[in-house]
């Protein structure tokens, strides 16, 4: 269950002793004073675990995202990584506005972290913003292009049926891992996020590269209004190194269509295209989804996929889930892969 903690604007009149012992004390936190903005906190997270296996198929594991299991193996695994968030806002009046945000990642089966270096892996920013004018963030945050790629996936980059980086974000990864951990984020970010006007928003960020790596920039543009969805969005470390994408969906109330474009250049994986198209049908109990992708790398040995899976909703925070998920790369044999599992969020 998601926890708000609000702080209060005003103090018992009451004589006793205990009562004013607790509101002295308040005070000194910043809770009590007529004077003090309203501040909350929310705690929140995912819990998520499954099983999870691979036939022995020789197409690797990034060429089917979420597969990440030994072949001929049943494996415990999250099909949406697990994971432990605190978002703190307070409202200054006005309409402005100021936050935070910090998340850990770890694997339920386990209790370890997902990444034993980062603790806040998820992200860790603090930002200051206007409901009129925006929002400027700084921190460790998601690229502005991986925003447009999630939104492409039915699954949201979950499960073994996702379509994930390799067909919504052309396989790109600008850095080695040890440097950021993640193709998807950028430390030492700051960035601006507009206002929704008449559906339109937009994002432009900047990541400093410390003398470790080049500057980064990211950014999107976003048009949603009703059922329709539209997107454009760029990464970009340097000129041999950057990621163009576009996607978009239309929700017809029976099925919801989604379709990417996608085009990487440099980088650990180099040079690749990719295209998706996927199709979410919502049940009265759950939904089930079924997508295909393409990745068109320079060396010629393209890879195909296919993803489909069925969620049951247990309540509005716990559902279960199966999936399956099949990738064959030229010159290699077919991998395919199962999970089923249960997530609950709060």
């Amino acid at each position: 269950m998601t926890r708000h903690f609000l702080a209060s604007t005003a103090c018992p009149t009451s004589s006793a002793p205990y009562t004013a012992l607790v509101c002295v004390a308040l005070a000194s936190l910043g809770a009590c004073g007529t004077a003090q903005a309203q501040s909350s906190l929310t705690i929140y997270g995912i819990v998520d675990q499954g099983l999870a296996r691979a036939n022995g198929g020789t197409t690797p594991s990034a060429l089917l995202p979420g597969r990440g299991v030994a072949p001929r193996v049943w494996t415990m695994k999250a099909g949406n990584t697990s994971r432990l968030g605190f978002m703190g806002r307070e409202d200054m009046g006005g309409g402005l506005y100021s936050r935070f945000q910090i998340e850990h990642r770890f694997a339920a089966d386990t209790g370890a972290p997902s990444n034993p270096s980062i603790y806040w892996l998820g992200r860790s920013v603090v930002a200051v913003g206007s409901k009129q004018w925006g929002e400027v963030y700084a921190g460790r945050e998601y690229s502005a292009a991986y925003t447009v790629a999630l939104n492409a996936d039915p699954t949201y980059w979950s499960y073994v049926s996702q379509l994930g980086s390799a067909y919504t974000y052309a396989n790109y990864t600008p850095v080695a891992a040890p440097a950021e951990a993640s193709n998807i984020r950028w430390a030492n970010a700051v960035g601006y996020k507009s206002p929704v006007i008449s559906g339109v928003s937009m994002e432009i960020a900047g990541a400093f590269g410390e003398g470790v790596r080049s500057n980064a920039t990211s950014g999107n543009l976003q048009y949603k209004n009703g059922p329709v969805w539209v997107g454009a969005a760029f990464d970009r470390l340097d000129s041999s190194t950057h990621l163009a994408l576009v996607a978009g969906g239309y929700d017809f109330g029976v099925v919801h269509t989604k379709a990417s474009y996608s085009r990487a250049k440099g980088g650990v994986n180099g040079d690749a295209t990719a295209y998706s198209v996927s199709a979410m049908v919502p049940l009265s109990f759950g939904r089930t989804y079924l997508m295909v992708g393409h990745l068109k790398p320079a060396t010629q040995l393209d890879s195909q996929m296919i993803g489909a899976g069925l969620q049951y909703d247990l309540s509005k925070r716990t559902l279960l889930y199966t999936n399956l998920g099949t990738a064959k790369r030229d010159s290699l044999t077919r991998t395919t892969a199962i999970d089923f599992g249960v997530k609950h969020t709060f």
